[in-house]
């Protein structure tokens, strides 16, 4: 009889290690998986967490457009004609190359084919405004300018001539003066003539 409860207590014992042994096994398979979802509770977005701002992109500034610069001559004004017309006559294109020609000549040399370039410049001009006049102004108008015309050009050889004699020949420069008045002589007679148009037309036109 007292072996037989010594079985039994022996048994209970076994089974009793055998329970404590499975629990701790238990235990230690689900500590992983509870760490894992506590993690991931932890990785879990913040629903109330503000976004990050996306980075500012400096939008280019554009570059301003070159402005438009008129050139106004550094020759004499015309001595006719409206305010209007000295006003537009002064930013001829004309006198604007001339005046280049002039800044960039390094030599008597080239002054003087700078006033030479000007003077065909000029006749141009002379002949085109003319011509316009004719075809465009009343007959009155037209007979008056065409007068005007023919004895300027019956007078420019002894106008040329002065002035070349009134240029004083010691002055090193004096072929370059000489080339210059000229070159203001044929710009006189345009001006005399682009005045016309502009009182008949309200503008003027070169080339």
């Amino acid at each position: 009889m007292k072996k037989l409860i010594l079985s039994i207590t022996a048994m209970f014992l076994v089974l009793l290690c055998l329970a404590a042994c499975g629990k701790k096994e238990q235990d230690a398979s689900s500590a992983p998986a509870a760490e894992s979802s506590k993690a991931e509770v932890t990785a879990a977005a913040d629903p109330t967490a503000e976004p990050t701002p996306a980075p500012e992109i400096e939008e280019p500034v554009p570059t301003p457009a070159p402005e438009d610069v008129t050139h106004y001559s550094s020759l004499p004004a015309p001595e006719v004609g409206s305010d209007a017309f000295v006003q537009e006559f002064m930013t001829n294109p004309i006198d604007a190359q001339y005046d280049e020609d002039m800044d960039n000549a390094a030599s008597g040399s080239a002054m003087i084919d700078a006033c030479n370039a000007a003077v065909e410049s000029w006749k141009k001009q002379i002949d085109s405004v003319y011509m316009h006049i004719l075809n465009s102004a009343d007959e009155e108008k037209a007979k008056e300018v065409k007068k005007a015309q023919e004895e300027w050009i019956n007078d420019q050889n002894d106008h040329l001539r002065e002035i070349r004699e009134n240029v004083d020949q010691e002055d090193a420069m004096a072929a370059v003066t000489a080339a210059e008045n000229i070159m203001l002589y044929y710009r006189s007679r345009a001006i005399d003539l682009c005045a016309v148009v502009y009182e008949l037309e309200g503008q003027i036109a070169f080339g």
